[in-house]
């Protein structure tokens, strides 16, 4: 697997700061109805990001330092 270029991180990395950012600003005015959505896309956005970070670096056969 390739180790992913410096341009899809930061793509990467706008699509989740974009969103959190925007909640952020918007969550003292926001109720529980219309964070909630936007939430759950974050989880599964980040979760999906670590699952396959995770993979890569069991591709790489690196371990996990504790």
């Amino acid at each position: 697997m390739q180790k992913p270029s410096a341009r899809t991180l930061r793509f990467a990395f706008a699509a989740l700061a974009g969103p959190a950012l925007a909640v952020g600003i918007s969550a003292p005015a926001a109720n529980a109805a219309e964070v909630t959505p936007v939430a759950k896309y974050l989880d599964h956005s980040v979760s999906d990001t670590e699952h396959e970070v995770g993979a890569a670096i069991d591709d790489l056969g690196l371990e996990a330092a504790e």
